[in-house]
């Protein structure tokens, strides 16, 4: 049996972060990742995040204590965390998309969520699977 696991966890942004805070997130992000084998996707709309990190359990679960710590955040609750046989975000260190409320409005099955809610935070699940899967097969950077 495999010891890949993904986890998906929103969170609440603690201050503005502007261009410059976002790049060097992800350089050191890319760097850590590609060294330890983990793979995922961020999204930020520009007051919460959204990310899903996979890889083998024990790299994954210590990166995800540090990311509870991180002071960039707060609010962090795990969407999901399950056993995998093969990764959805292969050849991404950490894809990176900011959003705007219209990309999000554009994903069928999200669209209406986002009429009544202005973050990322306050998703469920099977939404969250949905905008995921959604940027998965879209350009990222």
């Amino acid at each position: 049996m495999s010891d890949l696991i993904q986890l998906v966890y929103v969170s609440t942004a603690t201050r503005q972060l502007n261009e410059e805070d976002l790049t060097d997130l992800l350089t050191k992000t890319r760097e850590s990742n590609q060294t330890k084998h983990i793979t995922g996707m961020l999204l930020f709309d520009g007051a919460s995040f959204m990310q899903v990190i996979e890889g083998d359990r024990d790299p994954i679960e210590s990166l995800y204590v540090r990311i509870k710590s991180d002071p960039r955040h707060k609010n962090i609750v795990t969407i999901f965390e399950k056993p995998i046989e093969k990764r959805q975000f292969p050849d991404w260190s950490m894809g990176f998309k900011n959003l705007s409320g219209d990309m999000l409005r554009k994903i069928e099955g999200v669209n209406d969520f986002f009429a009544d809610k202005t973050c990322l935070g306050d998703v469920e699940p099977s939404r969250a699977l949905r905008i995921l899967e959604y940027f998965s097969t879209e350009g990222l950077s």
